[in-house]
């Protein structure tokens, strides 16, 4: 079945025209839709575009600016079509935006009976498996299922040395030297970088590509500073709307840091490796 064909199957309207947009990450194609008065935007993959369906939506319910669904299973992803300039944040959208985050942050924990930290499905985190199971406490959660998990991912995939994995086990062991246990649990979008945030004349429009869970809302923070950061303005409001705990910069932010770069260790190798021993260094020195 074609592009058009699935399109036609899952929104009732056959398309007028189509584009390419761009080569989706990790096998995926975009494109845009027009159906006349309507644009929209599609994405296609072999498979695991589901729960990024769900993820949008959930973000959507929880009050975040996300495009709307129109469709969503395992090879297909239909959204808005969001109008954005490719701007950078200016101060006040940096400072509006933390508002938002800091709101997300901020979203009811769900009384489920389960355990806090985690999320109800696992979702994808760029091309790989971001396992979501539920666990009592956050420093267990990121030591099992963020810090070990990468490790183990990357380490399969032939681009993590033997010795940073060993490195890696041994630091999970010390991680309650370091990390505490937050307040509450936060949802998280969970892979927030400048290239997943929509912006038009400096403000937010929408954001996209999210790998979400109930997490400690430093780490969604710590991501943030990993590729280039926000401005300034956006830290000073979160900040001030939700304080972070002494010792995030100097103590946590590299060691929460370590899962998004074990991430792209397993991915797309170096550099990442190199900076993943910097990192280690810090913690476990020789």
């Amino acid at each position: 079945m074609t592009i058009v064909d699935l399109l036609e199957a899952a929104l009732g309207r056959r398309p007028v025209a189509m584009a390419p947009l761009a080569d989706g990450s990790h096998g995926a194609q975009v494109w845009r839709v027009d159906l006349g008065s309507d644009r929209l935007v599609a994405k296609t993959a072999a498979q695991h575009l589901a729960s990024e369906g769900r993820m949008l939506r959930d973000l959507a319910a929880a009050g975040w600016p996300v495009p709307a669904v129109h469709a969503s299973d395992d090879r297909l992803l239909v959204m808005d079509w969001v109008d954005h300039d490719g701007s950078g944040l200016s101060d006040d959208g940096a400072a509006a935006f933390a508002e938002r985050l800091a709101a997300l942050h901020q979203a009811p924990v769900p009384a489920d009976g389960q355990a806090p930290f985690g999320y109800r499905y696992d979702v994808m985190i760029g091309g790989l498996p971001q396992i979501n199971e539920r666990w009592d406490t956050w420093v267990a959660f990121f030591r099992w299922k963020r810090l070990w998990t990468a490790a183990w991912l990357a380490s399969r995939s032939g681009r993590l040395p033997a010795g940073l994995m060993q490195r890696i086990e041994h630091l999970g062991t010390r991680l309650e030297d370091w990390l505490q246990e937050p307040a509450r649990p936060a949802l998280i979008h969970g892979d927030l970088w400048a290239g997943n945030v929509l912006c038009r004349r400096g403000h937010v429009v929408a954001v996209i590509d999210p790998a979400i869970s109930w997490s400690h809302p430093e780490i969604e923070i710590a991501f943030t500073t990993l590729f280039g950061g926000f401005p300034k303005a956006f830290y000073e409001r979160y900040a001030a709307l939700a304080p972070l705990a002494p010792g995030f910069g100097t103590q946590r932010r590299a060691l929460y840091n370590l899962y998004p770069l074990l991430v792209h260790a397993a991915l797309f190798g170096e550099p990442y490796p190199a900076q993943i021993a910097r990192t280690l260094d810090r913690y476990l020195p020789a």
